[in-house]
């Protein structure tokens, strides 16, 4: 019996003298975290790289499996990068991510960073998230289709586009073109609209054109062509003239034609 109670003595002093404790270290807090990335632009369930820069602000602690763990409706794919930052350090970490339909992005996403930091009662690594709002703009996978010059309005389907074309000052030139859906999301009608642009401002103008259809996935637009008029004054040569698909501010698709004016 003095043996058992002995024993029972011993394990209490060795309790209270602290040799078997638990360490907890708090982490590093999300607000001691700088993040920053730059704006996406990108089409329908296309894939992107993207990084983000870390600087990890605080003096003493270090942040581990540092990794871009979330980002709304687009899908991060594979195994993203994971690092580890010192204190006061800051490092780049990488995702590859494939975008939603283009119909289902705001203009800022939120964009979710885990990371490792402290320990907790059981001297595990402790998770913690730091999230940064991103300008993203999801478009159609749209493209141009059959554009280049033809003979005139009226004859938009009479012969195959070709992609130079020779005219004289003073005539006008016409330049065909249609639009497919390559993507998986309909596109409505009046959110697409082709420019049409001679380079040299000397030898004539620009045009645009709004696409009407709606088109389904695979659908395509009407061939439709504009008329840009040769000033009478024009010099003689070459020039560029460009075709581009946008939506808004973005452009989503465009083909580079020549022209000629003869003496």
């Amino acid at each position: 019996m003095n043996k058992n109670l002995g024993l029972i003595l011993i394990v209490l002093a060795i309790l209270a003298s602290g040799c078997v404790s638990t360490t907890t270290i708090s982490p590093v807090s999300s607000e001691d975290l700088i993040l920053s990335t730059e704006s996406i632009v990108m089409k329908e369930f296309q894939e992107k790289d993207i990084s983000v820069l870390v600087l990890n602000n605080n003096t003493s602690q270090p942040i581990d499996s540092v990794r871009v763990s979330s980002f709304g409706p687009f899908t991060i794919l594979g195994d993203n990068s994971e690092l580890n930052i010192p204190a006061s350090k800051q490092a780049t970490v990488n995702a590859r991510i494939e975008a939603p339909a283009f119909d289902s992005v705001e203009d800022t996403t939120m964009l979710t960073l885990s990371y490792t930091s402290g320990l907790d009662e059981n001297e595990k690594p402790i998770i913690q998230t730091k999230n940064i709002p991103v300008q993203t703009v999801v478009l159609p996978d749209a493209t141009l289709q059959f554009v280049g010059f033809a003979q005139s309005i009226d004859d938009l389907l009479a012969a195959p586009p070709v992609s130079s074309w020779e005219t004289e000052k003073g005539e006008n030139v016409t330049v065909k073109f249609s639009v497919k859906n390559n993507g998986q999301t309909t596109i409505d009608g009046d959110t697409l609209v082709v420019l049409v642009d001679i380079e040299n401002e000397l030898i004539g103008g620009n045009a645009s054109f709004n696409i009407t259809q709606a088109m389904a996935r695979s659908g395509t637009s009407y061939t439709r062509g504009v008329e840009l008029p040769i000033l009478e004054d024009a010099p003689n040569g070459e020039t560029d003239v460009s075709v581009r698909l946008i939506q808004g501010d973005h452009l989503i698709d465009s083909q580079s034609l020549v022209l000629k004016v003869k003496l």
